[in-house]
């Protein structure tokens, strides 16, 4: 009897993967293709390649915007004056650091 393979779930990674690559991709088309329709529309030839731009940047900034935190550095909070000890010149000799 044969044993049936069983696929593995895919990694997060690969999901954040095909998330950035995606958002990249839409904005880049979607603004392009808002840029070509104004040249079609307009007759011109200089609202594709700003439509292409703008697209780019918007959707580095929502890359950034959505994944760019995900793994930085973490929240400094605020300390509690009662976790630290108290200052050198109000501790008594038998007292330990």
């Amino acid at each position: 009897m044969k044993t049936r393979l069983v696929p593995k779930a895919p990694s997060k990674g690969a999901d954040e993967g095909w998330a950035v690559m995606t958002t990249l991709l839409g904005g880049f088309i979607v603004w392009g293709g808002i840029g070509w329709l104004l040249d079609r529309w307009w007759e011109t030839k200089v609202f594709t390649p700003i439509g292409l731009i703008v697209g780019m940047a918007l959707g580095i900034y929502a890359v950034v915007a959505k994944f760019g935190l995900l793994h930085g550095p973490e929240e400094k909070r605020p300390t509690d004056p009662a976790d630290e000890p108290p200052p050198a010149s109000s501790r008594r000799e038998n007292q330990c650091p």
